[in-house]
């Protein structure tokens, strides 16, 4: 895709968008983004990330903790210090990548509360994949969609968003209409989807559920806070559709190997971010293959229904 294509769609090149929120960003301090909700950011800038991963404290006289970010102990100190000797509630991951759960073993710790999630991989899955995964996470409390935890106006309801990641997990604090959405959507860049564990059709289902909640913001695990959540989320799903249409006219073209797709329809990528257009582009022909394989499928059905009795 070329710059032009992208600043028509809304968006930018990743690495055009994080440099100049690297430019802006503030490590350790306590930002308020919204009633009764303040972010801190780690830093760990690098190309998946950002600026950095946002971890949110939620709630007055007790607090949730989102998203607890990388194992940093400046972060960490950070995040304890913003606390404040308040009582923690729950310390929330949104799933298990590096940048997202390792802190909250220590912040567990330190501030005596119990961490919430989806759970953990199976060890084929943990072993099956080159992303960077937290393998020693485990939650005290197993979460599941369509749960709900906290009262009043702090209550969240959890929605299991899989699709970048089997085990994403978003949280939907209705009070405010705002939806914690993890790396399932962001402000700054698309989201990347490599299988085994990415999976395109999983995260457009979950794209849906989020939209169907109808939040008015969107507080990301990376980037600003998103003001116009159902645009934003339209938007996105547009570019996979477009993105996915690309992938499709190459794979009509005979051009199947992701490493030439992406050389074609992409631009200006550091070295990382060229391995996740790969990912990407997997992620495309895997969803391409399934809905041939569904079309196969129901054409078959069809026609077993349409053929002719043997009565004889």
């Amino acid at each position: 895709m070329t710059d032009q294509t992208y600043q028509s769609s809304g968006l930018v090149p990743s690495p055009v968008a994080a440099k100049a929120l690297r430019a802006k960003a503030v490590y350790g301090e306590p930002i308020a983004v919204a009633d009764g909700i303040v972010v801190l950011m780690a830093d760990n800038a690098k190309d998946y990330t950002g600026p950095g991963t946002n971890t949110y404290l939620v709630g007055d006289d007790a607090l949730w903790v989102i998203d607890p970010g990388p194992d940093d102990a400046e972060h960490i100190d950070a995040v304890v210090a913003a606390v404040n000797g308040r009582p923690v509630e729950g310390i929330l991951v949104t799933h298990n990548h590096l940048d997202h759960s390792p802190a909250a073993t220590p912040l567990k710790k330190r501030l005596d509360a119990p961490v919430y999630g989806y759970g953990g991989l199976p060890e084929e899955l943990l072993h099956g994949s080159d992303e960077d995964i937290d393998p020693n996470f485990v939650p005290d409390r197993a979460l599941m969609g369509g749960e709900v935890i906290g009262s009043g106006r702090w209550r969240l309801s959890v929605l299991h968003t899989p699709g970048h990641f089997p085990n994403h997990l978003c949280y939907h604090l209705a009070a405010q209409d705002i939806v914690f959405s993890g790396d399932h959507v962001m402000g700054w860049s698309t989201t990347v989807i490599v299988p085994p564990l990415g999976n395109l059709a999983n995260y457009l289902d979950s794209l849906e559920l989020i939209a169907q909640v109808g939040p008015v913001r969107l507080m990301p695990s990376h980037g600003d806070p998103v003001d116009n959540a159902v645009s934003r989320i339209d938007e996105i799903r547009s570019h996979r559709m477009m993105r996915q249409q690309q992938v499709e006219d190459m794979l009509h073209r005979g051009i199947t190997d992701p490493v030439v797709i992406v050389e074609e329809l992409y631009e200006g990528l550091t070295p990382r971010l060229i391995e996740a257009a790969r990912g990407c582009v997997a992620a495309h022909i895997e969803l391409y293959q399934q809905s041939r394989s569904q079309a196969e499928r129901f054409d078959g059905g069809k026609q077993a229904q349409t053929r002719p009795h043997n009565l004889g």
